[in-house]
């Protein structure tokens, strides 16, 4: 459910990986039901799933 939102926050926003204030906005934005307590564990997830590949390539 927040999946297809995350690219376009990050894009206006101009960050790297999504912020819990981000996070927030889109639950709002979306009424997407998360308690707290689960809130850091979807954002770990979030940031995982965005973050730039960082493996070399080995073909030269």
């Amino acid at each position: 459910m927040l999946r297809p939102h995350v690219p376009a926050a990050l894009e206006r926003d101009g960050n790297e990986s999504i912020t819990r204030v981000q996070l927030r906005q889109i639950m709002r934005e979306h009424s997407v039901p998360i308690r707290n307590d689960r809130l850091t564990p979807v954002l770990a997830r979030l940031r995982d799933e965005n973050a730039p590949s960082t493996k070399r390539s080995s073909a030269r």
